[in-house]
């Protein structure tokens, strides 16, 4: 990609600015507002539709590449000119190996550690080392210290082995500089150089202690209680795991920042194990857990910030930059000035982080061609993102030291939150892409509606969402807060009407990160479908410190709001649905007007990409889970191949052998369910289904059903099971 940026929000409202950051190996641009109204190309087998809006940009604009470094660290001060210094430090290493890595630095005085030992350098030229190796994924305790006639001292403190120690000279010269911790402040302009692992405990003096203070500190004493508290910086990474800054205990610094989101919450070398909260034994938890691609923004500067005209409608936009045929559309919502429409979209942006710059297409591709059996090729922009790890990953990768990534920010490129991009899975749409389908197939209805993204969702709550008659989800509103929860749920309660158009939502614990407002964390934990699991002890998430992992494990199972909940998954094919006996009820056989398929028979086997309306990942109905026992089942998927398997959590337990071919738990389910006042959930149970709409311009069964929902949800305030008058 030639050229590539982001915005700095993903929603801006109507009347407010937003600012882009454009890469640009081209000596100039073209900047252009367009409205998207529909995802596509060439490959997905149909168009991508904009238009282009008044916007008053230049013509061109100059074009720079912009660089960026990865990796998280702590930085304090500066601090000196100290004569004499001393450093030390706890540290787990994740991933040690030939290169040194920075543990503890003050301006070119660093600590570093590496495969075969730990050192203490000066700029370029190593003042000391010692030979002995640390274990990885073991804690271990460094400290060196420089008196002020040039002495050096050097000790490691290993697990189940003897101190080593190290004594050298140098000539003396005053240290001073930037603290930082698991960084020396170099800008690689790729993937960061610093430490992968954890690291406890800092501390900096102005003081070369003897060796009596190194032991008592390898001893868990308290270095306040050691040295001049004015001389010394103890800083404090166990205080306020979602924030941004840590305090320093003592008086040398004024408190560093974080850098980057590590994994905060982290038990650190003291970590006893009866507990694994770290809210109820925080000096237990005082460890961070750095990574070389953790990411928080990009620190692109920016090319062009864009008031939003005030009447501007509320819809799905993008800034295009192109140049010489290279293209690239930077995506952003307008939300609405005023509430004036009927119906609300909200775009599931939570997981699109969740999901952002995934890089399994890529990275695994012949793993994904078992997956699914046939090679589906890849998007060209997952190739490039192979060549920029600093680009951050998504919260289904892993970090370069196989620990889960468990943040993802919106303040970066990210090559698979775009119109045009071809999702694999689904042999095409997914996601962003797949959700400006649902708002084309609004467009075509001519229907009035805003759109919104989860942000606003978890800001504002019950007051946004009230002020509509109908809410309308995307395919995959997989992540979520429990402030999100609570306001679909108040929302449909108080007379609201939900149209959960898509599978597998409401399922993961998520929370937006305090310290960097423009990041969510997750803790995946020990159950679900997942690509990594919680390490011990890291299950609670640092910005709110509830546990994380999956809903239905704290007793809020999607089944509870939408009426499903995820129960299995599989990318072979799409299929249909057969009518329930229930759906001629006249209660409810409104839903079903101008659809040819009779009670049990199929509709909605065709569709782009996967080829049917039940495809991807599947909800079904479970009174056990929270399903509402009055909730009518509408239709169940039929015809299912052995390769769509059962989510971890719905797989049968004991010694019973499950039943033979498909299990019957394998189907999505179409459900209709009342709530008092006059509120009412449609769930369709599948996320393909948005994507079958579209089959035949919208001509289709699929698309009919929505239709007659939307127009009933919207226009009759009165009872949703019942005869329309």
């Amino acid at each position: 990609m030639r050229i590539v940026g982001y915005a700095d929000r993903l929603s801006v409202r109507a009347g407010e600015e937003i600012a882009f950051c454009v890469s640009c190996e081209h000596d100039a641009y073209e900047p252009e507002i367009v409205r998207l109204r529909r995802g596509g190309s060439e490959r997905h087998g149909s168009a991508l539709v904009e238009e282009p809006v008044a916007s008053g940009l230049p013509d061109t604009l100059p074009g720079r590449v912009q660089a960026t470094t990865s990796g998280s660290f702590v930085d304090a001060g500066p601090v000196g000119p100290l004569d004499e210094l001393g450093l030390a430090v706890w540290f787990l290493p994740t991933l040690p190996g030939d290169e040194p890595r920075p543990l503890l630095a003050v301006g070119d005085l660093v600590l570093e550690v590496s495969a075969a030992g730990i050192a203490l350098r000066r700029g370029h030229a190593v003042l000391a080392a010692l030979a002995a190796p640390p274990t990885e994924r073991r804690w271990a305790f460094a400290a060196a210290t420089l008196d002020a006639a040039g002495e050096v001292r050097l000790r490691l403190h290993r697990p189940d082995l003897p101190a080593a120690a190290v004594t050298a000279r140098t000539a003396p010269a005053p240290v001073l500089g930037v603290l930082r911790i698991g960084s020396d402040g170099t800008a690689t302009g790729g993937l960061g150089r610093t430490f992968n692992g954890k690291v406890a405990r800092p501390v900096v003096a102005a003081a070369a202690w003897p060796e009596a203070t190194t032991a008592a500190l390898a001893g868990g004493a308290d270095p306040i209680g050691l040295l001049l508290p004015a001389t010394t910086s103890a800083l404090d990474l166990a205080t306020d795991p979602g924030g941004a800054r840590v305090p320093d205990r003592g008086s040398l610094t004024d408190g560093g920042e974080v850098r980057h989101l590590p994994t905060r919450g982290v038990p650190g070398p003291f970590w006893a194990g009866a507990e694994t909260d770290f809210r109820r034994s925080p000096a237990e938890f005082d460890a961070l857990h750095l990574h070389d691609d953790d990411l928080a923004d990009a620190g692109w500067a920016p090319d062009l910030t864009w008031t939003v005209p005030a009447d501007l409608p509320s819809g799905v936009y993008a800034l295009k930059t192109s140049a010489d045929g290279d293209v690239d559309r930077i995506p952003f919502v307008v939300t609405p000035a005023r509430h004036d429409a009927p119906v609300l979209v909200v775009l599931p942006t939570w997981t699109y982080l969740a999901y952002a710059n995934w890089r399994t297409y890529a990275e695994y591709e012949a793993e994904r061609l078992v997956i699914y059996g046939e090679a589906r090729g890849i998007d060209e922009r997952d190739r490039w993102l192979v060549a920029h790890p600093e680009l951050g990953r998504s919260l289904y990768d892993v970090h370069t030291d196989g620990s889960g990534v468990c943040h993802s920010t919106r303040l970066r490129p990210i090559v698979n939150i775009r119109p045009d991009y071809f999702t694999p899975t689904t042999r095409g749409f997914r996601h962003y892409a797949q959700d400006l389908l649902l708002l084309d197939w609004l467009d075509r209805r001519g229907e009035h509606y805003a759109v919104v993204t989860d942000d606003e969702v978890e800001r504002e709550g019950t007051d946004l969402l009230s002020r509509y008659d109908v809410v309308l989800t995307g395919s995959h509103p997989e992540y979520c807060s429990a402030g999100m929860l609570d306001a679909y749920l108040a929302y449909t309660r108080a007379g609201g009407r939900l149209m959960y158009l898509g599978g597998n939502g409401f399922y993961q614990v998520t929370a937006r990160h305090p310290g960097h407002p423009d990041a969510v964390e997750i803790r995946r934990g020990h159950a679900g479908v997942a690509t990594w699991v919680s390490d011990p002890g890291e299950e609670h998430l640092a910005a709110t410190g509830e546990p994380g992992g999956l809903w239905r494990m704290r007793g809020r199972a999607p089944n509870l709001l939408a009426g499903v909940g995820f129960t299995a998954q599989g990318f072979d094919s799409g299929y249909g649905y057969a009518r329930s006996a229930a759906s001629a009820d006249p209660s409810v056989s409104w839903v079903f007007e101008g659809v040819s398929a009779g009670a049990g028979e199929v509709f909605g086997t065709e569709g782009p990409g996967l080829g049917g309306a039940a495809g991807d990942e599947l909800d079904r109905a479970d009174v056990t889970l929270g399903t509402p026992a009055d909730a009518v089942v509408l239709a169940s998927s039929v015809g299912h191949s052995e390769k769509i398997a059962l989510v971890p959590e719905e797989v049968d337990h004991g010694y019973a052998a499950p039943p033979p071919g498909v299990h019957p738990k394998v189907r999505a389910d179409v459900v209709l369910l009342a709530r008092p006042g006059g509120g009412a959930v449609f769930s369709v149970g599948s996320i393909a289904w948005s994507t079958a709409m579209t089959h035949k311009s919208g001509d289709n069964d699929v698309s009919r059903i929505t239709a007659n929902v939307l127009d009933r949800f919207r226009d009759e305030p009165g009872p949703v099971l019942g005869e329309q008058q």
